[in-house]
C-alpha cells in the first residue's frame, strides 16, 4: 500500500511539474486594409492564462518547431489570409507548443468598412455618473489601433502621437488634448501620427462611446468587472496588473501585494477606485508598494452639493469646525488646497475644468472622500 502511495505521488506530482503548455489558434482582423500589424497583440490569445511563457512568432511551422527566423513584432504582411505560427515556450522546462495564426486583410465580407477609419470603443459607465475616463495611449491594446508602412520598423523614439477633437486641428496642429481624458458624451477623437524620419504623417479617426452595462463582480473584490480596466481602454479582458496569469476582473488581490483589493479601501467609503494613498494617480488596489491594510480611516460625515456643480460647491460637515480641504483630478494632481471653516462652507470650483474631481477633507485626525463632476 505505502508503495502506491509513493507511486501515486510521484505520478501527481510529475504531472505539476511537466504541466502541457498549449499554444491557442488565433485570428487577427484588420478592418483597414494596411501591410503591418502589431503580432504581440495577439500574445494574450495565443497563451490564454498560461504563466511563466513565452510567445514568438514565425513565418513556418517549422521554424515555429525549431525557434528559427523568429518575425519582427512590427510585422508586414502581403496577402489576404496570411498564415504565420505561433510558438509558445515553457520557461521553466523549455516545453513549447505551436499554433497556426491567420491574418485576415479585407475582412469586410459582410457589409463596408466603418466610415473614414472609425474605430470605435464602448466605456461601461458602471456608476451610471454619465462620466468615463480613458487613457489614448493605450488604445493600441485592443484591435482598433491601424498599422502600416510608416511604423514598421521605427521605435516609439521615432514617432510622435497628438490628440484632437476635430480634423482640422490635428491637421494644423492645433489645440492639442491630454492623453488622459474625461468625456461625459460620446466623443471624436483624431489621433494624428508624426514619423519624425521621412515626416509622413496620418491621422486616424476613433469614437469613443459611452455604454450602460450590466454590472458584475466576477471575482468578489469590490470593483465591478467593467471596472477592472486598468489602462483604461475600453477592454477589461487584457488587464492583468500583477502578471500572475489571472485577468483583474478574475484575480481578488490585483496587485499581488497580499492584500484583498476588496481590503485597499483604506478611507472606508466602500469604493476602493478612490484610494490613492502616495497621490501619484494610481489606485492603491493597483499598486504593490502599497501595502497599508492596517490604517484604518474613520469616514467624516459629509454632503456636498449640488453635484454636477458649475461654479460654488457646498460642503456641509456635522460637529466640525475646521478642515482641510483638497480637491484631486484623475491623475492624482492636487489642482485645489483650501480650508473649510464655520464661516467658509463652501469653494469656489469656477477655473477647475470640466470633468471628475475627488474632495479630500481631513479634520480631527479623520478623513473622508468624495467625488463630484464639474460641468
Amino acid at each position: 500500500m505505502k508503495q502506491k502511495l509513493l507511486l501515486f505521488l510521484a505520478l501527481f506530482f510529475g504531472l505539476i511539474i511537466n504541466a502541457q503548455t498549449v499554444a491557442y489558434d488565433a485570428t487577427f482582423i484588420n478592418f483597414d486594409n494596411t501591410d503591418c500589424i502589431d503580432l504581440f497583440i495577439l500574445n494574450a490569445k495565443v497563451k490564454g492564462h498560461q504563466i511563466d511563457v513565452k510567445v514568438s512568432y514565425h513565418p513556418s511551422l517549422a521554424d515555429a518547431q525549431n525557434n528559427t527566423n523568429e518575425l519582427t513584432r512590427l510585422y508586414s504582411y502581403t496577402s489576404n489570409n496570411e498564415t504565420v505560427f505561433a510558438r509558445v515556450t515553457n520557461t521553466l522546462n523549455g516545453t513549447y507548443a505551436t499554433s497556426q495564426i491567420t491574418i485576415a486583410l479585407n475582412a469586410f465580407t459582410c457589409c463596408p468598412p466603418p466610415p473614414n477609419g472609425q474605430y470605435q470603443f464602448d466605456f461601461c459607465d458602471v456608476d451610471n455618473d454619465g462620466v468615463e475616463t480613458a487613457y489614448l495611449n493605450d488604445l493600441y491594446q485592443t484591435e482598433g489601433r491601424i498599422y502600416n508602412a510608416m511604423l514598421c520598423g521605427l521605435s516609439d523614439s521615432e514617432l510622435t502621437v497628438t490628440y484632437h477633437l476635430s480634423y482640422q486641428d490635428a491637421v494644423d496642429d492645433l489645440n492639442p488634448i491630454n492623453a488622459v481624458l474625461t468625456f461625459s458624451e460620446d466623443t471624436h477623437i483624431y489621433s494624428k501620427v508624426n514619423n519624425t524620419v521621412n515626416t509622413e504623417v496620418n491621422i486616424f479617426d476613433y469614437i469613443l462611446n459611452i455604454t450602460t452595462c450590466t454590472s458584475a463582480d466576477n471575482d468578489g473584490d469590490g470593483i465591478d468587472d467593467a471596472r477592472e480596466d486598468a489602462n483604461r481602454n475600453a477592454n477589461y479582458l487584457d488587464d492583468d496588473t500583477d502578471n500572475d496569469g489571472l485577468k483583474n476582473y478574475e484575480d481578488d488581490d490585483d496587485d499581488g501585494d497580499g492584500i484583498l483589493t476588496i481590503n485597499e479601501d483604506y478611507n472606508n467609503n466602500g469604493n476602493p477606485l478612490d484610494d490613492d494613498t502616495n497621490s501619484n494617480g494610481i489606485a492603491d488596489f493597483l499598486e504593490a508598494n502599497v501595502t497599508l491594510s492596517h490604517v484604518s480611516f474613520k469616514d467624516l460625515e459629509i454632503k456636498i452639493f449640488p453635484n454636477p456643480v458649475h461654479n460654488i460647491l457646498n460642503i456641509e460637515l456635522n460637529s466640525i469646525e475646521d478642515a482641510s480641504v483638497l480637491v484631486i483630478d484623475l491623475n492624482g494632481r492636487a489642482v485645489l488646497n483650501t480650508k473649510y471653516a464655520s464661516n467658509s462652507k463652501s469653494i469656489n470650483v469656477t477655473k477647475l475644468e470640466a470633468g471628475v474631481y475627488f474632495l479630500k477633507l481631513h479634520a480631527n485626525n479623520r478623513m473622508t472622500t468624495k467625488k463630484f463632476i464639474k460641468k
